[in-house]
């Protein structure tokens, strides 16, 4: 008797007595996306390596633990999508886009793939879905992309989660800011995690999202961002604040969010609930006004969201919300 074979650790199956959730989810994040006018883009699973060693930042997890990287028969290094801004700015800039009109809006879906620790609510194939708003640096848009994820939230019926919003400034004021957390965690190096010491001179930032429990100890008395952002980024931070709070969008500001990510500036915001334990992130994201012109367009700014629809999931089966009716026939012969 041959031996069984397995499905690879950190993946799932996706059965029928499940599917039909996904189903539902997925068609309701569609529906939201073309009530506000975005339109679905498909890239490839998978992209040249460089794609996202030159996006992401070549010090953040992703790209130093966490890629898929395979070489094909040529020798070029290619690798499993780890996140979707990537490969839709680079499929906005290869086809030209930008000149079809002066705003793009645009949103995707599909699986991603990280070489991680598999846990609950964490797998190495997941599925994300999200959007991407191009050509706008008005705080409006910010707002709007903001509206529509909190749109898609109350579409699937969720009550147990809050709208956190920080900006992280610019490459204008944040420098001073990465000088302040650089003197402040000096003062804890001795009791700084293996990767707190790599990111403490190349990107601190990065320390106030770790983990790790005795650095989120010293990370508590940190210097806020907010004390460091310019007249430009403080305007703009103010600006979204108004528009959510007349479109009756309930947020706190959390100065503590940051995003994992290299290309992000000004505006940033997670929707946050405490259902899930340590993965308590249902969905982020921000700005990113320069990733476009350093991937080789042109010079416009951007902002969009991501997230995981096996978390929308999971928290809509512990708030017992429906997913529809289970497809079966009326009638069968």
């Amino acid at each position: 008797m041959a031996d069984k074979i397995s499905i690879p650790r950190g993946t799932y199956d996706i059965l029928p007595d499940m599917s039909y959730k996904w189903q539902y989810v997925t068609q309701a994040f569609r529906d939201i996306a073309r009530v506000f006018d975005f339109r679905e883009i498909i890239t490839p699973i998978f992209e040249n390596a460089d794609l996202f060693e030159r996006s992401v930042g070549e010090v953040t997890d992703i790209v130093e633990k966490e890629m898929y990287k395979f070489s094909d028969r040529k020798g070029r290094i290619l690798a499993l999508r780890p996140e979707g801004t990537a490969p839709v700015v680079r499929s906005f800039i290869e086809n030209s886009l930008h000149k079809t009109g002066s705003i793009s809006k645009l949103f995707y879906s599909g699986p991603m793939f990280r070489y991680d620790r598999p846990q609950k609510g964490r797998y190495r194939q997941f599925y994300q879905y999200g959007v991407e708003l191009i050509g706008s640096d008005h705080p409006y848009t910010d707002a709007e992309v903001i509206a529509l994820a909190d749109s898609y939230m109350k579409k699937l019926g969720l009550k147990s989660y809050r709208l956190e919003i920080n900006s992280i400034g610019c490459s204008k004021c944040s420098p001073r800011y990465d000088d302040s957390l650089k003197k402040y965690f000096g003062l804890y190096r001795a009791e700084l995690c293996s990767d707190c010491l790599k990111r403490l001179d190349k990107n601190p930032k990065r320390l106030l999202d770790c983990k790790n429990e005795n650095c989120k100890k010293n990370a508590e008395n940190a210097p806020s961002i907010l004390e460091f952002l310019d007249d430009d980024c403080r305007y703009s931070f103010e600006k979204v604040k108004e528009y959510l709070q007349f479109m009756k969008i309930d947020f706190v500001v959390n100065p503590r969010i940051i995003r994992g990510l290299d290309y992000y500036n000004k505006t940033a915001f997670e929707f946050i609930t405490e259902r899930l334990g340590s993965q308590n992130a249902i969905l982020g994201g921000g700005r990113y006004n320069t990733l476009i012109k350093e991937l080789g367009g042109p010079e416009l700014p951007a902002i969009g969201f991501a997230g995981g629809f096996e978390r929308l999931i999971a928290l809509m089966e512990l708030e017992k919300l429906p997913f529809g009716e289970k497809p079966a026939p009326t009638i069968y012969l």
